[in-house]
């Protein structure tokens, strides 16, 4: 981990059903612009962790306080860092629900994350419903969501949550609909072109949790992705070189802002 004050440490939280191996091009493209970073590993997907089970459950709330207790040790043991959260998709709702429940941070990136109600999704609304709405009794049946289902496998508690929110805007961590402007941190929204997944209105009603000023917006064009890569909700981040680019110039903007101030 470096120790330059100027530069954070960014802790990525992953997507579901993402291992944290996925994230070592991500984490490069940061090492090699001077910043430091560490994924937080994938309860349930990485090797080293016990897979969901009948026995084995766990909520959104259990990902948020591993998340807490990871930035406090980054704290404790590296005193004026900046922490940087880099939530993936469900690992951006995580994190927005740390910092709602009084969690720090100095900045927060959205990658991918959205508030994925049902409605938002047009001609494709009717059937993320029916996905969501095929959780309750699934996971009744195995006690947990299996493999063969959307981001298994999956813990019974947690894809319930998802479930709620998907079919009733129920936030699960901390529940209830999402306050408007409660956020005052500098953050950054990376939308993918063409993510079927966040599609703009359900980033949007996200990120509203976060007051307007302090929103940086930036799309991830098919276009600007290097030597043709392919990029969508995922395979961005094996690509990531334009979006650490426009990383360090959100970075550098806000601390400009914080030095004249």
């Amino acid at each position: 981990m470096h120790t330059d004050p100027t530069k954070p440490h960014v802790v990525i939280a992953p997507a579901m059903g993402v291992h944290s191996r996925y994230y070592r091009e991500l984490a490069d493209a940061l090492t090699a612009v001077g910043w430091s970073s560490c994924t937080l590993a994938a309860r349930g997907i990485d090797r080293d962790t016990e897979p969901p089970s009948r026995d084995n459950d766990w909520a959104y709330a259990d990902l948020a306080d591993a998340l807490a207790e990871h930035v406090a040790h980054i704290r404790d043991q590296h005193p004026g860092i900046p922490v940087v959260l880099l939530g993936h998709s469900l690992g951006g709702q995580v994190a927005l629900g740390h910092l709602l429940s009084g969690g720090e941070a100095d900045g927060l990136v959205l990658a991918g994350a959205s508030e994925p109600y049902y409605r938002r999704y047009g001609s494709r609304a009717w059937g993320i419903w029916s996905l969501a709405a095929a959780v309750p009794p699934v996971t009744a049946v195995y006690g947990y969501w299996p493999s063969w289902g959307f981001g298994g496998p999956q813990p019974k508690t947690l894809m319930r949550e998802w479930s709620r929110l998907v079919r009733r805007r129920r936030f699960p961590y901390p529940v209830g609909r999402l306050p408007h402007d409660a956020l005052d941190l500098p953050t950054f929204v990376l939308q993918v072109e063409g993510d079927t997944l966040s599609v703009p209105r359900a980033a949007r009603a996200l990120v509203r949790a976060v007051r307007e000023e302090s929103v940086t917006w930036w799309d991830y064009r098919r276009a600007d992705a290097p030597d043709g890569a392919r990029i969508d909700h995922l395979a961005w981040a094996k690509a990531p070189a334009p979006a650490v680019a426009a990383l360090q110039d959100w970075w550098s903007r806000h601390r400009s802002t914080i030095t004249a101030s």
